[in-house]
């Protein structure tokens, strides 16, 4: 199962994310998605009900109670938010809907028609309703893994990503967190279907409710310098906001809302990072000296590091501008927040890990010789959440001869995508006396 194939080991780290992503990411064993999880109860303990909630892909709804309308037997978002119309409308927004976007589609389309195991195993997250997912996948009596239409499969449903059901509902059993202090009144008309109720548990509001696709298994997956791929959990449960009881949901879904703010919201990342730029001039006068400035990056209000996985960079940059405002040539330098590691010569390499813990600072210190065309300094931080993507997967996947069309249009598509997603979230021109 851990074998590198002999083709993509010998391609540089652009072209291995996927494969990478289905091997190593998701190194548990694979859970057949025959029969949904037996005695499901809200009454587990967190990490008994967590393991059980959490088989996936998540197991065939099977037949819907004969007492259930149309509308509450289907799994689709649409029919959530006939009755859940903010929650729907949220979801709408968020990159949950879009989980399974160009990107991923792109190149789950020619794993689909080569490799089905692999496919399944990266729709676990991506897309994990087994009705999602095109093929049925057995383990034979010898042991081998088998696969079989699946007769229950939504192609529309597939492309909406990881959807209500995704998270709400097993065995056409409807689950959720307790009610809030809010919500406490009846706040739908009598006679509204409501698929039998639905049984609330406070697991729903801890971490660990996330943990299984935002944490890469520490103990069996692949490391890179001692640390996961995406280490996110392990990050927040040794952080100040876990020790002060801050879960996951308190912030990425603040009052409830279903938005899962993150890395590629502008406004989300300025509330949370504090940033502060200072001119230091050692010249003195009549005597030759530097010119420089400092940019402090604060991980002020970040629950893990800033930024968490190796996709985002973020670019500190500083230049010398002249009486125009315009950049003198020559001055512009950055420094790169992030984690650069690259797959090389068949193994993982850690450039560089200059990511911001929680409550810590990263400073960037800027020298130039003086000149006297100089009268700013303009400094400023620029956030790239799909660097990553842009700059080394996609071009690399798209070298590959033998994509399937669709797949090579929606992988072009992505990587315009991924250019276009970059914002600045501090900017300052500092006089220079």
């Amino acid at each position: 199962m851990h074998r590198w194939k002999p083709a993509l080991a010998a391609t540089l780290l652009g072209g291995l994310l996927l494969f990478l992503l289905i091997r190593f990411f998701f190194p548990w064993p694979f859970t057949e998605p025959t029969q949904p999880p037996s005695a499901l109860s809200p009454r587990q303990d967190l990490e008994a009900f967590v393991k059980s909630y959490w088989q996936t892909p998540i197991a065939l709804q099977g037949p819907p109670p004969p007492s259930y309308s149309k509308l509450e037997a289907s799994l689709s978002p649409e029919a959530c938010g006939s009755c859940h119309a903010q929650q729907h409308a949220d979801w709408k927004e968020s990159l949950h809907s879009r989980a399974m976007g160009p990107g991923p589609w792109g190149q789950i389309i020619d794993l689909t028609r080569n490799s089905p195991q692999e496919a399944v195993q990266c729709m676990t997250c991506h897309a994990p309703l087994s009705e999602q997912i095109p093929v049925l996948l057995k383990t034979t009596k010898s042991g081998d893994t088998a696969q079989e239409k699946n007769p229950h499969f939504d192609p529309k449903l597939q492309l909406q990503g990881i959807v209500c059901a995704a998270c709400h509902v097993r065995n056409n059993e409807r689950f959720g967190p307790p009610k809030a202090q809010s919500t406490m009144g009846a706040p739908y008309p009598p006679g509204t279907p409501n698929h039998g109720g639905v049984q609330r548990t406070s697991h729903f509001e801890r971490a660990e409710f996330c943990r299984d696709c935002h944490q890469f298994d520490p103990e069996n997956g692949v490391l890179v310098n001692g640390k996961p791929l995406q280490d996110t959990y392990r990050e927040w449960k040794t952080s100040t906001w876990a020790k002060d009881g801050a879960a996951c949901q308190d912030c990425h879904m603040s009052n409830r809302r279903h938005l899962w703010k993150g890395i590629h919201d502008r406004e989300w990342v300025k509330g949370a990072v504090r940033v502060e730029s200072q001119v230091k001039n050692n010249t003195a006068a009549g005597a030759p000296g530097s010119l420089g400035a400092t940019v402090d990056v604060v991980n002020a209000a970040v629950g893990h590091k800033f930024p968490s996985y190796i996709t985002p960079k973020v670019f500190v940059r500083a230049a010398l501008l002249d009486d125009r405002d315009q950049i003198l040539r020559g001055t512009q330098q950055e420094r790169v927040i992030g984690w650069d590691a690259r797959f090389e010569a068949g193994e993982w390499k850690e450039y560089f890990d200059t990511r911001i813990s929680p409550g810590e600072k990263f400073q960037a210190i800027f020298e130039w010789t003086p000149t006297a065309r100089a009268r700013k300094i303009r400094a400023w931080v620029e956030v790239h959440p799909d660097h990553f993507y842009h700059v080394y997967f996609y071009p690399a996947y798209l070298q590959g001869e033998h994509l399937n069309p669709e797949g090579r249009k929606l992988i072009e598509k992505a990587l315009k995508d991924s250019g276009n997603s970059h914002y600045v979230i501090f900017n300052e021109l500092m006089p220079l006396n």
